[in-house]
């Protein structure tokens, strides 16, 4: 990401209760056009941390600038962001497009109508439905949330854990929506304690785990620390490629440190991979193989599965 085309940036964002530290001088920046996935389990402080970008609570301390500029309390900027948190604040007795329309007013919009009845096709409502909202599923009540944070026209959109509690069409339907409102150019930022579910659509990752970002992964750097791979632990990582290279005709490789490296050419059996390294001068300290998924990755980084291993 160009860090020009940064939009949103927090730096050092913290937010403390009394004693309790919900989020710890979170760093991170989220560029124009991408859909940033925050992962985190329940608990670890990403519905507060969303609240704070999206103007909904104030920080304890920390900086954030939107559009290139810092905000504080009740900065315009703020109403150029959808959110969606927890729930909509929907009126049950309301059929979706009442509910809608009294956000238009709110809003001041004059074109009222028309602007709802796009909305509802938008997010696969029925445009003539008179159901009342408390006779919505989970699934219908989720797709009226997220109109109703897109009724102001945001540049950006907030969403927190937008496929809790649906069944997989429900999931399916939300993944879409997602996809086709950034295809249009907006900014999307997802909560999910879901890896799997999120690196569907999502094109940045920060885990979130006890308050702190630990992680900040693009979808390509993400992936790849999942694919299968071997570790090599030598005495010369850079007398280990050229035989890699010319011996083993590896190309798939990454070299993480002066005694690591990583080879994701993982047809080649481990004892081949030894023996031509030692032949060729090189000694080698350990060799491992990894396999994983994205949720072991995860549950690995904030240990949630005890004592995990690869």
């Amino acid at each position: 990401m160009n860090l020009a085309e940064a939009i949103i940036e927090v730096s050092q964002l913290t937010k403390q209760f009394k004693s309790k530290i919900a989020v710890n001088t979170a760093d991170f920046k989220i560029g124009k056009g991408e859909i940033f996935g925050l992962i985190g389990q329940n608990g670890a402080g990403k519905s507060t941390l969303l609240k704070m970008i999206g103007g909904l609570m104030y920080p304890t301390s920390g900086e954030i600038k939107l559009f290139n500029r810092t905000v504080k309390d009740n900065h315009p900027y703020f109403e150029r962001i959808g959110i969606l948190i927890e729930n909509a604040g929907l009126f049950p007795h309301y059929t979706a497009y009442e509910n809608l329309d009294l956000l238009a007013i709110s809003y001041g919009l004059s074109n009222r109508k028309s602007h709802i009845n796009k909305l509802l096709k938008l997010v696969g409502l029925d445009v003539s439905n008179k159901s009342k909202v408390k006779n919505y599923s989970m699934g219908m009540k989720q797709r009226l949330g997220i109109a109703a944070a897109l009724i102001g026209s945001p540049d950006v959109l907030i969403l927190d854990e937008p496929i809790n509690g649906l069944d997989p069409q429900g999931i399916s339907e939300i993944r879409r929506m997602i996809l086709e409102l950034n295809k249009a150019g907006m900014t999307i930022i997802i909560s999910s304690h879901i890896l799997e579910e999120l690196s569907k659509v999502a094109t940045q990752f920060a885990i979130l785990h006890q308050g702190e970002v630990i992680e900040h992964h693009s979808r390509e750097q993400l992936l790849l620390q999942c694919e299968d791979r071997i570790e090599l632990e030598v005495d010369k990582a850079s007398s280990a490629v050229p035989i890699l290279e010319q011996r083993l005709n590896i190309n798939h490789y990454k070299v993480i440190s002066e005694h690591v490296v990583y080879v994701y050419d993982s047809h080649i059996e481990n004892q081949h991979i030894i023996k031509s390294l030692v032949e060729n001068g090189v000694t080698v300290h350990s060799i491992t193989k990894h396999k994983q998924s994205l949720e072991q990755y995860f549950l690995a980084r904030t240990g949630s599965e005890g004592d995990s291993h690869d």
